[in-house]
């Protein structure tokens, strides 16, 4: 084998290394590296506590795996969040969590089928420092981003002009038959900010905004669940 050939060898081999460790480290940190701060060992930092999935309906319940006062706090506020909407059996509950440096986010996601009209959507989330085994804030949680309420706002407002322009020009109905402020008015929210779960997803600060996906215009066939949420920033700074 010449130089050359011997050097493409090396080179692939080397990329070939760092790729599995790359991934390698990804799954170390999904949970298995903070065995030290755990209420059980044998499982993941978080893992699914209740699992009542029927053909019609996934309901699925987080269980934060840390140990103490702490980690149980967290998951009496979690139950208290998810009893009502397991109780009326007419909900879907999911989960999604994500470790981004020493920060722990988990979003539970709940679509409320037990309403007089239309399904309710409903977020909340729980962002974790796994070094100080605090919450972090909203306020906090922006601090880390480098941005603010308005910048948030803005981004907000943005986004649901896009939903609207782009509903518009799909042919959903026309601006003199329901303007943007009458598009807001069927969303069912007067605030930009109102009841957004932040969450932290491979390193990006994502918005949970929920709102009425339906309206008299039948443009929830417009709406999937991407929709409901928003991108912040992808610039995340560990302090």
């Amino acid at each position: 084998m010449d130089d050359a050939s011997k050097r493409k060898v090396i080179i692939i081999l080397s990329i070939v290394f760092i790729v599995f460790m790359l991934v390698a480290f990804y799954f170390f940190k999904r949970g298995d590296n903070f065995n030290s701060i755990k209420e059980n060992k044998s499982n993941y930092l978080v893992y699914t506590k209740l699992d009542n999935s029927t053909d019609d309906f996934i309901v699925m319940v987080p269980c934060i795996n840390i140990k103490g006062d702490f980690g149980r706090s967290i998951n009496t506020d979690i139950d208290k969040f998810t009893d009502t909407f397991i109780n009326n059996q007419l909900s879907t509950i999911s989960y999604e969590y994500d470790i981004s440096g020493d920060v722990l986010s988990v979003i539970i996601k709940v679509i409320d089928y037990d309403t007089e009209s239309t399904p309710e959507v409903h977020f909340k989330s729980y962002n974790i420092n796994l070094v100080t085994l605090e919450l972090y804030s909203n306020d906090q949680l922006l601090h880390l981003f480098g941005v603010d309420y308005s910048d948030v706002e803005k981004i907000v407002e943005g986004t649901f002009g896009s939903y609207y322009t782009d509903i518009v020009n799909n042919n959903y109905y026309n601006s003199e038959e329901c303007d943007y402020d009458c598009f807001l008015i069927y969303r069912g929210f007067d605030n930009y900010l109102d009841d957004i779960s932040y969450y932290v997803r491979g390193g990006n600060l994502v918005a949970f905004k929920p709102f009425q996906a339906y309206s008299i215009f039948g443009e929830e066939d417009y709406f999937t669940d991407k929709n409901f949420e928003i991108l912040i920033t992808e610039s995340f700074k560990k302090e």
